[in-house]
Protein backbone atom coordinates (compact mmCIF):
# COMPACT_ATOMS: atom_id res chain seq x y z
CA UNK A 1 0.00 0.00 0.00
CA UNK A 2 2.96 2.41 0.91
CA UNK A 3 4.77 1.68 -2.44
CA UNK A 4 1.62 1.76 -4.49
CA UNK A 5 1.02 5.12 -2.96
CA UNK A 6 4.71 6.50 -3.50
CA UNK A 7 4.53 5.68 -6.98
CA UNK A 8 1.00 7.18 -7.01
CA UNK A 9 3.07 10.82 -5.53
CA UNK A 10 5.53 10.37 -7.59
CA UNK A 11 3.65 10.47 -10.86
CA UNK A 12 1.28 13.37 -9.64
CA UNK A 13 4.69 15.01 -9.19
CA UNK A 14 5.98 14.74 -12.55
CA UNK A 15 3.30 15.51 -14.23
CA UNK A 16 3.00 18.68 -12.19
CA UNK A 17 6.52 19.52 -13.62
CA UNK A 18 6.01 18.52 -16.61
CA UNK A 19 2.69 21.10 -17.11
CA UNK A 20 5.24 23.90 -15.52
CA UNK A 21 8.15 22.95 -17.51
CA UNK A 22 9.38 25.80 -19.84
CA UNK A 23 9.95 26.42 -23.59
CA UNK A 24 13.14 27.42 -24.81
CA UNK A 25 13.84 30.88 -26.82
CA UNK A 26 14.57 31.71 -30.74
CA UNK A 27 15.90 35.22 -31.55
CA UNK A 28 15.84 36.19 -35.06
CA UNK A 29 17.99 38.37 -37.26
CA UNK A 30 17.50 39.24 -40.81
CA UNK A 31 20.31 40.24 -43.53
CA UNK A 32 19.57 42.57 -46.67
CA UNK A 33 22.19 42.37 -49.04
CA UNK A 34 22.92 43.80 -52.84
CA UNK A 35 26.34 41.47 -52.45
CA UNK A 36 26.11 39.03 -55.38
CA UNK A 37 28.87 37.03 -53.31
CA UNK A 38 26.51 36.63 -50.62
CA UNK A 39 25.94 33.31 -51.80
CA UNK A 40 26.45 32.14 -55.33
CA UNK A 41 23.90 34.25 -57.63
CA UNK A 42 21.84 33.20 -61.10
CA UNK A 43 20.79 35.98 -63.57
CA UNK A 44 22.87 38.47 -65.03
CA UNK A 45 23.02 41.00 -67.94
CA UNK A 46 24.52 38.63 -70.65
CA UNK A 47 20.71 38.53 -72.13
CA UNK A 48 18.68 40.94 -73.73
CA UNK A 49 15.21 41.41 -74.46
CA UNK A 50 13.35 41.97 -77.58
CA UNK A 51 10.98 44.48 -78.98
CA UNK A 52 12.31 47.90 -77.14
CA UNK A 53 14.84 48.59 -79.76
CA UNK A 54 18.91 48.08 -79.98
CA UNK A 55 20.63 47.82 -76.24
CA UNK A 56 22.48 50.76 -75.09
CA UNK A 57 23.98 50.21 -71.52
CA UNK A 58 22.52 48.80 -68.06
CA UNK A 59 22.47 50.28 -64.76
CA UNK A 60 23.41 49.19 -61.38
CA UNK A 61 20.58 51.08 -58.88
CA UNK A 62 22.26 53.20 -55.90
CA UNK A 63 19.34 52.17 -53.54
CA UNK A 64 16.71 49.28 -53.66
CA UNK A 65 14.41 49.06 -50.68
CA UNK A 66 11.64 47.22 -50.15
CA UNK A 67 7.71 47.41 -47.88
CA UNK A 68 6.63 44.23 -47.12
CA UNK A 69 3.35 42.85 -47.20
CA UNK A 70 4.12 39.22 -46.45
CA UNK A 71 7.57 37.37 -45.23
CA UNK A 72 7.04 33.93 -43.70
CA UNK A 73 8.24 30.39 -43.33
CA UNK A 74 5.81 27.90 -43.53
CA UNK A 75 6.45 23.96 -43.32
CA UNK A 76 3.54 23.02 -45.80
CA UNK A 77 1.41 24.98 -48.10
CA UNK A 78 -1.70 24.85 -46.01
CA UNK A 79 0.57 25.87 -42.96
CA UNK A 80 0.65 23.65 -40.61
CA UNK A 81 3.81 25.64 -38.93
CA UNK A 82 4.53 29.19 -39.72
CA UNK A 83 6.90 31.83 -38.36
CA UNK A 84 5.90 35.03 -39.95
CA UNK A 85 7.65 38.28 -39.83
CA UNK A 86 4.85 40.41 -40.37
CA UNK A 87 2.00 41.29 -38.17
CA UNK A 88 -1.48 41.28 -39.47
CA UNK A 89 -3.19 43.01 -36.41
CA UNK A 90 -6.36 41.39 -37.08
CA UNK A 91 -6.69 43.80 -39.66
CA UNK A 92 -7.00 46.25 -37.40
CA UNK A 93 -6.50 49.96 -39.26
CA UNK A 94 -4.68 51.37 -36.29
CA UNK A 95 -1.97 49.19 -37.06
CA UNK A 96 0.82 49.16 -39.92
CA UNK A 97 1.30 45.92 -41.48
CA UNK A 98 4.26 46.09 -43.22
CA UNK A 99 8.13 45.47 -42.61
CA UNK A 100 10.81 47.36 -44.35
CA UNK A 101 13.97 46.23 -45.79
CA UNK A 102 16.65 48.06 -47.47
CA UNK A 103 19.01 45.87 -49.84
CA UNK A 104 21.83 48.11 -50.35
CA UNK A 105 21.94 49.59 -47.35
CA UNK A 106 23.40 46.03 -46.15
CA UNK A 107 20.56 46.22 -43.20
CA UNK A 108 20.27 43.40 -40.49
CA UNK A 109 17.78 44.01 -38.91
CA UNK A 110 16.39 41.63 -35.50
CA UNK A 111 12.48 41.30 -35.43
CA UNK A 112 9.69 39.43 -33.36
CA UNK A 113 7.83 37.29 -35.33
CA UNK A 114 4.72 35.68 -34.81
CA UNK A 115 4.47 31.39 -34.76
CA UNK A 116 0.93 30.09 -36.04
CA UNK A 117 0.40 26.74 -35.60
CA UNK A 118 -1.68 23.82 -33.98
CA UNK A 119 0.15 22.60 -31.47
CA UNK A 120 1.65 25.92 -29.77
CA UNK A 121 4.02 25.66 -26.26
CA UNK A 122 5.01 28.27 -24.02
CA UNK A 123 6.08 30.47 -27.67
CA UNK A 124 7.67 27.40 -29.46
CA UNK A 125 6.15 24.97 -31.85
CA UNK A 126 5.46 21.70 -29.36
CA UNK A 127 6.83 19.48 -32.50
CA UNK A 128 10.42 19.10 -31.88
CA UNK A 129 11.78 19.64 -35.24
CA UNK A 130 10.01 21.37 -38.07
CA UNK A 131 11.45 21.44 -41.79
CA UNK A 132 10.37 24.77 -43.32
CA UNK A 133 10.01 24.12 -46.99
CA UNK A 134 8.32 27.72 -47.88
CA UNK A 135 9.49 30.96 -47.87
CA UNK A 136 7.37 33.75 -48.80
CA UNK A 137 8.36 37.40 -49.92
CA UNK A 138 5.79 39.09 -50.87
CA UNK A 139 6.40 43.59 -51.52
CA UNK A 140 4.00 46.29 -51.63
CA UNK A 141 6.44 47.82 -53.81
CA UNK A 142 10.01 48.13 -54.08
CA UNK A 143 12.29 51.27 -54.64
CA UNK A 144 14.45 51.73 -57.00
CA UNK A 145 17.07 54.73 -56.93
CA UNK A 146 19.42 55.21 -60.06
CA UNK A 147 21.72 57.65 -61.55
CA UNK A 148 21.29 57.81 -65.62
CA UNK A 149 24.53 58.12 -67.57
CA UNK A 150 26.07 61.42 -68.36
CA UNK A 151 25.12 61.44 -71.92
CA UNK A 152 21.57 62.22 -70.82
CA UNK A 153 22.24 65.67 -69.40
CA UNK A 154 19.77 68.12 -70.20
CA UNK A 155 16.93 65.34 -71.28
CA UNK A 156 13.57 64.34 -69.61
CA UNK A 157 12.70 60.84 -69.98
CA UNK A 158 9.15 59.72 -70.96
CA UNK A 159 8.78 57.14 -68.65
CA UNK A 160 9.56 58.63 -65.92
CA UNK A 161 7.79 61.73 -67.15
CA UNK A 162 3.72 59.83 -67.68
CA UNK A 163 4.46 57.02 -65.26
CA UNK A 164 2.69 58.33 -61.90
CA UNK A 165 5.15 56.97 -59.40
CA UNK A 166 8.49 57.84 -60.99
CA UNK A 167 10.42 61.24 -60.91
CA UNK A 168 13.39 62.17 -62.75
CA UNK A 169 15.26 65.43 -61.25
CA UNK A 170 18.11 66.03 -63.50
CA UNK A 171 20.57 62.97 -63.52
CA UNK A 172 18.54 61.52 -60.62
CA UNK A 173 15.93 59.11 -60.75
CA UNK A 174 13.17 57.48 -58.17
CA UNK A 175 11.18 54.77 -59.32
CA UNK A 176 9.56 52.10 -58.09
CA UNK A 177 10.08 47.93 -59.45
CA UNK A 178 6.71 47.97 -61.33
CA UNK A 179 7.78 50.63 -63.44
CA UNK A 180 10.43 48.77 -64.59
CA UNK A 181 8.76 45.37 -65.05
CA UNK A 182 5.23 46.45 -66.44
CA UNK A 183 6.32 46.94 -70.08
CA UNK A 184 7.86 42.93 -69.49
CA UNK A 185 4.49 41.69 -69.20
CA UNK A 186 1.56 41.53 -72.19
CA UNK A 187 -0.69 44.04 -72.42
CA UNK A 188 -3.43 43.86 -69.28
CA UNK A 189 -1.59 40.44 -68.14
CA UNK A 190 -1.03 41.24 -64.16
CA UNK A 191 2.67 41.44 -62.93
CA UNK A 192 3.96 38.95 -60.54
CA UNK A 193 3.18 40.02 -57.22
CA UNK A 194 6.03 38.17 -54.83
CA UNK A 195 7.98 35.09 -54.49
CA UNK A 196 6.93 31.55 -53.21
CA UNK A 197 10.78 30.05 -52.45
CA UNK A 198 10.66 26.33 -52.03
CA UNK A 199 9.10 22.99 -53.21
CA UNK A 200 10.50 22.90 -56.36
CA UNK A 201 13.62 22.29 -58.79
CA UNK A 202 13.71 25.92 -61.18
CA UNK A 203 12.19 29.49 -61.55
CA UNK A 204 9.29 30.08 -63.11
CA UNK A 205 6.13 32.30 -62.97
CA UNK A 206 2.86 30.42 -61.54
CA UNK A 207 -0.65 31.52 -62.23
CA UNK A 208 0.35 34.12 -65.23
CA UNK A 209 -3.29 34.27 -66.64
CA UNK A 210 -4.16 35.83 -62.96
CA UNK A 211 -7.25 33.82 -62.37
CA UNK A 212 -8.74 32.57 -58.94
CA UNK A 213 -7.17 29.84 -57.60
CA UNK A 214 -7.23 27.49 -54.72
CA UNK A 215 -4.02 27.46 -52.27
CA UNK A 216 -1.73 24.59 -53.44
CA UNK A 217 1.70 23.59 -53.35
CA UNK A 218 2.54 26.45 -56.50
CA UNK A 219 0.13 28.61 -54.10
CA UNK A 220 0.81 28.35 -51.02
CA UNK A 221 -0.77 31.55 -49.48
CA UNK A 222 -3.51 34.01 -50.48
CA UNK A 223 -6.60 32.21 -50.95
CA UNK A 224 -8.67 32.60 -54.25
CA UNK A 225 -8.82 36.13 -53.91
CA UNK A 226 -5.32 36.45 -54.73
CA UNK A 227 -4.99 36.49 -57.85
CA UNK A 228 -1.58 37.73 -58.84
CA UNK A 229 0.96 35.52 -61.03
CA UNK A 230 3.58 34.09 -58.23
CA UNK A 231 7.62 33.81 -58.95
CA UNK A 232 8.27 30.12 -58.11
CA UNK A 233 12.05 29.65 -57.15
CA UNK A 234 14.02 26.95 -55.80
CA UNK A 235 16.89 29.08 -54.71
CA UNK A 236 16.37 28.46 -51.19
CA UNK A 237 16.59 24.71 -48.95
CA UNK A 238 14.62 23.85 -46.65
CA UNK A 239 15.91 24.00 -43.05
CA UNK A 240 14.74 21.94 -40.38
CA UNK A 241 14.17 23.79 -36.86
CA UNK A 242 15.08 22.33 -33.83
CA UNK A 243 12.70 23.85 -31.15
CA UNK A 244 14.50 24.81 -27.79
CA UNK A 245 14.17 23.14 -24.43
CA UNK A 246 13.76 24.83 -21.80
CA UNK A 247 16.81 27.41 -20.90
CA UNK A 248 18.14 26.94 -24.72
CA UNK A 249 18.17 29.42 -27.11
CA UNK A 250 18.40 29.39 -31.00
CA UNK A 251 19.46 31.93 -33.12
CA UNK A 252 17.49 32.31 -36.80
CA UNK A 253 19.70 33.89 -39.42
CA UNK A 254 17.77 34.86 -42.87
CA UNK A 255 20.03 36.46 -45.72
CA UNK A 256 18.29 37.84 -48.16
CA UNK A 257 20.57 38.51 -51.45
CA UNK A 258 19.23 40.35 -54.71
CA UNK A 259 21.94 40.88 -56.61
CA UNK A 260 21.15 44.31 -58.82
CA UNK A 261 24.23 44.68 -60.85
CA UNK A 262 23.21 45.87 -64.11
CA UNK A 263 19.77 45.20 -63.14
CA UNK A 264 18.30 47.60 -65.04
CA UNK A 265 18.48 47.59 -68.80
CA UNK A 266 18.20 51.07 -71.43
CA UNK A 267 16.93 50.06 -74.87
CA UNK A 268 16.76 52.66 -77.40
CA UNK A 269 12.87 52.65 -77.76
CA UNK A 270 10.71 53.39 -80.79
CA UNK A 271 13.09 55.78 -82.48
CA UNK A 272 15.85 52.91 -82.24
CA UNK A 273 18.13 56.64 -81.47
CA UNK A 274 20.47 55.56 -78.45
CA UNK A 275 20.26 58.40 -75.34
CA UNK A 276 16.94 60.16 -76.43
CA UNK A 277 13.49 60.72 -74.89
CA UNK A 278 11.99 57.86 -75.78
CA UNK A 279 14.49 54.86 -74.16
CA UNK A 280 13.11 52.38 -72.62
CA UNK A 281 14.60 51.39 -68.94
CA UNK A 282 13.88 48.26 -67.57
CA UNK A 283 14.72 44.82 -65.65
CA UNK A 284 17.35 42.65 -67.31
CA UNK A 285 15.98 39.16 -68.84
CA UNK A 286 14.36 36.36 -65.67
CA UNK A 287 15.02 38.95 -63.18
CA UNK A 288 13.67 37.05 -60.47
CA UNK A 289 16.33 34.64 -60.35
CA UNK A 290 18.43 36.94 -58.82
CA UNK A 291 16.49 36.81 -55.49
CA UNK A 292 17.79 34.17 -52.75
CA UNK A 293 17.37 33.13 -49.18
CA UNK A 294 19.37 31.37 -47.08
CA UNK A 295 18.04 30.19 -43.33
CA UNK A 296 20.71 29.51 -40.39
CA UNK A 297 20.05 28.46 -36.95
CA UNK A 298 22.97 29.02 -34.07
Amino acid sequence: MFYTRQILLFTLAFLVFSSCKKGGNITHQIVYTTDKNAFRMLGGTDTTHEGFGAYITSITPSAFKAKMNIMAYQDFWNSEHMISYIDGHDNDPRFEIALYADFTGNAEVKPTPILYSTDMWDGVFKQKQVTLNYFIFVPYYINVDFYLPPVYTGKQLNQFTTTYDSIQKRMFCKTTEFALIKDLYAQNAKVPGGFAFGNTDSTFIFNKEGFSLEDGPDKPFGGPNYTQPIIRSNHYTPTTITMPDGGETIEMISTLSYNTEGIIQVYAGKDNVAYTQDDVFVYAPRYWERLKVKLETR
